[in-house]
Protein backbone atom coordinates (compact mmCIF):
# COMPACT_ATOMS: atom_id res chain seq x y z
CA UNK A 1 0.00 0.00 0.00
CA UNK A 2 1.48 3.38 -1.01
CA UNK A 3 2.40 5.64 1.87
CA UNK A 4 1.11 9.18 2.22
CA UNK A 5 2.76 12.57 2.40
CA UNK A 6 2.32 14.43 5.70
CA UNK A 7 2.30 18.23 5.46
CA UNK A 8 2.82 20.29 8.63
CA UNK A 9 2.26 24.02 8.24
CA UNK A 10 2.79 25.86 11.54
CA UNK A 11 1.62 29.44 11.11
CA UNK A 12 1.60 32.40 13.45
CA UNK A 13 -1.71 31.42 15.02
CA UNK A 14 -2.60 27.83 14.06
CA UNK A 15 -0.92 24.69 12.79
CA UNK A 16 -2.40 22.81 9.84
CA UNK A 17 -1.82 19.09 9.23
CA UNK A 18 -2.68 17.46 5.91
CA UNK A 19 -2.38 14.06 4.29
CA UNK A 20 -1.73 14.09 0.55
CA UNK A 21 -2.13 11.06 -1.71
CA UNK A 22 -1.31 11.38 -5.40
CA UNK A 23 -1.45 15.16 -5.17
CA UNK A 24 -4.88 15.20 -3.49
CA UNK A 25 -5.51 16.22 0.13
CA UNK A 26 -7.38 13.30 1.67
CA UNK A 27 -7.38 14.27 5.36
CA UNK A 28 -6.65 17.34 7.43
CA UNK A 29 -6.70 18.74 10.95
CA UNK A 30 -5.86 21.94 12.79
CA UNK A 31 -3.96 22.32 16.07
CA UNK A 32 -2.29 25.02 18.10
CA UNK A 33 1.24 23.80 17.36
CA UNK A 34 3.09 20.85 15.84
CA UNK A 35 4.17 19.46 19.20
CA UNK A 36 0.74 18.80 20.68
CA UNK A 37 -1.04 15.47 20.88
CA UNK A 38 -3.30 16.29 17.98
CA UNK A 39 -0.52 15.76 15.44
CA UNK A 40 0.32 12.39 16.98
CA UNK A 41 -3.35 11.33 16.89
CA UNK A 42 -3.78 12.61 13.35
CA UNK A 43 -0.67 10.88 12.00
CA UNK A 44 -1.53 7.59 13.71
CA UNK A 45 -4.48 7.17 11.32
CA UNK A 46 -2.20 6.99 8.28
CA UNK A 47 0.82 5.25 6.82
CA UNK A 48 3.29 8.11 6.44
CA UNK A 49 6.05 7.86 3.86
CA UNK A 50 7.38 11.42 3.69
CA UNK A 51 7.05 14.57 5.77
CA UNK A 52 7.55 18.26 5.10
CA UNK A 53 7.26 20.84 7.87
CA UNK A 54 7.27 24.60 7.87
CA UNK A 55 7.02 27.10 10.70
CA UNK A 56 6.82 30.88 10.87
CA UNK A 57 7.62 30.77 14.61
CA UNK A 58 11.01 31.07 16.29
CA UNK A 59 11.12 27.52 17.70
CA UNK A 60 11.78 24.46 15.54
CA UNK A 61 9.19 21.75 15.03
CA UNK A 62 9.81 18.58 17.04
CA UNK A 63 8.16 15.53 15.55
CA UNK A 64 6.45 12.96 17.80
CA UNK A 65 8.46 9.79 18.41
CA UNK A 66 6.28 7.77 16.04
CA UNK A 67 7.27 10.04 13.12
CA UNK A 68 10.98 10.20 13.81
CA UNK A 69 13.01 8.24 11.27
CA UNK A 70 10.56 8.92 8.42
CA UNK A 71 12.16 11.00 5.62
CA UNK A 72 11.56 14.59 6.68
CA UNK A 73 12.16 17.83 4.81
CA UNK A 74 12.42 21.00 6.87
CA UNK A 75 11.25 23.82 4.64
CA UNK A 76 14.01 26.35 3.96
CA UNK A 77 14.90 28.55 1.01
CA UNK A 78 17.77 26.17 0.19
CA UNK A 79 15.43 23.46 -1.12
CA UNK A 80 14.77 22.75 -4.78
CA UNK A 81 11.73 24.79 -5.75
CA UNK A 82 9.31 24.87 -8.69
CA UNK A 83 9.87 28.64 -8.86
CA UNK A 84 12.86 30.96 -8.80
CA UNK A 85 13.25 33.73 -6.24
CA UNK A 86 13.99 37.35 -7.18
CA UNK A 87 14.28 38.83 -3.70
CA UNK A 88 17.09 40.83 -2.07
CA UNK A 89 17.03 38.82 1.17
CA UNK A 90 15.77 35.31 0.34
CA UNK A 91 16.95 34.08 3.75
CA UNK A 92 14.31 36.30 5.39
CA UNK A 93 11.51 35.36 3.00
CA UNK A 94 8.70 33.55 4.79
CA UNK A 95 8.25 29.94 3.77
CA UNK A 96 4.49 30.52 3.67
CA UNK A 97 4.98 33.06 0.89
CA UNK A 98 7.24 30.67 -1.03
CA UNK A 99 4.82 27.78 -0.59
CA UNK A 100 1.87 29.86 -1.77
CA UNK A 101 3.80 30.81 -4.90
CA UNK A 102 4.78 27.18 -5.44
CA UNK A 103 1.12 26.23 -5.07
CA UNK A 104 0.13 28.83 -7.65
CA UNK A 105 2.77 27.56 -10.08
CA UNK A 106 1.49 24.01 -9.55
CA UNK A 107 -2.20 24.77 -10.02
CA UNK A 108 -1.90 27.48 -12.67
CA UNK A 109 1.38 27.12 -14.57
CA UNK A 110 2.56 29.82 -16.96
CA UNK A 111 0.24 32.50 -15.59
CA UNK A 112 1.11 35.89 -14.19
CA UNK A 113 -0.35 35.54 -10.71
CA UNK A 114 -1.06 37.91 -7.85
CA UNK A 115 -1.17 35.90 -4.61
CA UNK A 116 -3.09 37.42 -1.69
CA UNK A 117 -2.73 35.67 1.67
CA UNK A 118 -5.03 37.10 4.36
CA UNK A 119 -4.19 35.73 7.79
CA UNK A 120 -2.39 37.09 10.84
CA UNK A 121 -0.63 39.33 8.34
CA UNK A 122 -1.60 40.16 4.76
CA UNK A 123 0.90 39.40 2.02
CA UNK A 124 0.41 40.26 -1.63
CA UNK A 125 3.06 38.77 -3.92
CA UNK A 126 3.57 38.61 -7.67
CA UNK A 127 4.62 35.48 -9.56
CA UNK A 128 5.49 35.86 -13.24
CA UNK A 129 4.28 33.51 -15.96
CA UNK A 130 7.78 32.04 -16.23
CA UNK A 131 7.80 31.20 -12.52
CA UNK A 132 9.77 34.05 -10.95
CA UNK A 133 8.73 35.20 -7.48
CA UNK A 134 9.14 38.99 -7.59
CA UNK A 135 8.26 39.85 -3.99
CA UNK A 136 5.43 42.03 -2.76
CA UNK A 137 4.03 43.56 0.40
CA UNK A 138 3.40 42.65 4.03
CA UNK A 139 0.79 44.54 6.02
CA UNK A 140 -1.21 43.95 9.22
CA UNK A 141 -4.00 41.38 9.08
CA UNK A 142 -7.57 42.00 10.32
CA UNK A 143 -7.07 40.93 13.95
CA UNK A 144 -3.75 42.76 14.17
CA UNK A 145 -5.47 45.96 13.06
CA UNK A 146 -8.23 45.48 15.62
CA UNK A 147 -5.75 44.79 18.43
CA UNK A 148 -3.58 47.79 17.50
CA UNK A 149 -6.51 50.20 17.60
CA UNK A 150 -7.54 48.84 21.01
CA UNK A 151 -4.08 48.62 22.58
CA UNK A 152 -2.64 51.92 21.34
CA UNK A 153 -5.64 54.08 22.23
CA UNK A 154 -7.28 54.87 25.53
CA UNK A 155 -10.91 54.16 24.75
CA UNK A 156 -11.37 52.29 21.49
CA UNK A 157 -12.82 48.79 22.03
CA UNK A 158 -11.52 45.54 20.63
CA UNK A 159 -14.07 44.57 18.00
CA UNK A 160 -15.15 41.39 16.28
CA UNK A 161 -13.84 41.04 12.74
CA UNK A 162 -16.55 41.12 10.11
CA UNK A 163 -16.48 41.17 6.33
CA UNK A 164 -19.91 42.78 6.05
CA UNK A 165 -19.11 46.21 7.47
CA UNK A 166 -20.96 49.19 6.01
CA UNK A 167 -19.12 52.04 4.37
CA UNK A 168 -20.28 54.41 7.11
CA UNK A 169 -20.24 53.09 10.67
CA UNK A 170 -23.01 54.44 12.91
CA UNK A 171 -21.24 53.63 16.17
CA UNK A 172 -17.63 53.48 17.31
CA UNK A 173 -17.65 49.69 17.01
CA UNK A 174 -19.16 49.83 13.52
CA UNK A 175 -16.70 52.55 12.51
CA UNK A 176 -13.73 50.40 13.53
CA UNK A 177 -15.19 47.37 11.76
CA UNK A 178 -15.74 49.49 8.65
CA UNK A 179 -12.21 50.85 8.78
CA UNK A 180 -10.70 47.38 9.05
CA UNK A 181 -12.90 45.62 6.49
CA UNK A 182 -13.04 48.36 3.89
CA UNK A 183 -9.41 49.31 4.41
CA UNK A 184 -8.40 45.75 3.57
CA UNK A 185 -10.75 45.60 0.58
CA UNK A 186 -9.54 48.92 -0.82
CA UNK A 187 -5.93 47.83 -0.27
CA UNK A 188 -6.49 44.58 -2.17
CA UNK A 189 -8.46 46.24 -4.97
CA UNK A 190 -5.79 48.91 -5.34
CA UNK A 191 -3.01 46.36 -5.76
CA UNK A 192 -5.06 44.34 -8.24
CA UNK A 193 -5.78 47.45 -10.31
CA UNK A 194 -2.13 48.53 -10.29
CA UNK A 195 -0.80 45.11 -11.30
CA UNK A 196 -3.39 44.66 -14.03
CA UNK A 197 -1.94 47.69 -15.79
CA UNK A 198 1.44 45.99 -16.17
CA UNK A 199 0.77 42.21 -16.17
CA UNK A 200 -1.06 40.55 -19.05
CA UNK A 201 -3.53 37.71 -18.46
CA UNK A 202 -3.08 38.02 -14.69
CA UNK A 203 -4.77 35.59 -12.31
CA UNK A 204 -5.59 36.74 -8.76
CA UNK A 205 -5.64 34.10 -6.01
CA UNK A 206 -6.64 34.58 -2.38
CA UNK A 207 -5.76 32.19 0.45
CA UNK A 208 -5.43 32.27 4.23
CA UNK A 209 -7.85 32.15 7.13
CA UNK A 210 -9.67 35.38 6.19
CA UNK A 211 -9.60 34.89 2.41
CA UNK A 212 -13.28 34.10 2.02
CA UNK A 213 -14.37 36.90 4.34
CA UNK A 214 -12.61 39.58 2.32
CA UNK A 215 -12.60 38.07 -1.19
CA UNK A 216 -15.98 36.37 -1.45
CA UNK A 217 -18.18 37.61 -4.31
CA UNK A 218 -15.26 39.45 -5.90
CA UNK A 219 -15.21 38.18 -9.52
CA UNK A 220 -11.59 39.24 -9.90
CA UNK A 221 -10.38 36.81 -7.21
CA UNK A 222 -10.20 33.00 -7.14
CA UNK A 223 -10.13 31.57 -3.62
CA UNK A 224 -7.71 28.66 -3.06
CA UNK A 225 -7.77 27.74 0.65
CA UNK A 226 -5.19 24.93 0.22
CA UNK A 227 -2.67 26.92 -1.81
CA UNK A 228 0.15 26.71 0.77
CA UNK A 229 -0.41 23.00 1.43
CA UNK A 230 -0.40 22.32 -2.32
CA UNK A 231 2.87 24.18 -2.71
CA UNK A 232 4.48 22.39 0.24
CA UNK A 233 3.51 19.01 -1.18
CA UNK A 234 5.05 19.94 -4.54
CA UNK A 235 8.27 21.00 -2.81
CA UNK A 236 8.34 17.80 -0.77
CA UNK A 237 8.10 15.68 -3.90
CA UNK A 238 10.91 17.66 -5.53
CA UNK A 239 13.27 17.06 -2.60
CA UNK A 240 12.70 13.41 -1.58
Amino acid sequence: MPKSNLIIDEGNTLCKFAIVDNGIITDRAVGTNADDGQLQAFASRHQIGRIISSTTRTSEIKLPTQLQGIPHVKFTTDLRLPISIDYKTPETLGTDRIAAAAGAATLYPERNTLIIDIGTAITIDFLTADGVFKGGIISPGPEMRAKALHQFTGRLPFVEITGNAQLQGKSTTESIQSGIANGIRFEIEGYIERYQKTADNMLVIATGGFAEMFSENNPKIKIEPDLVLTGMNRILEMNI
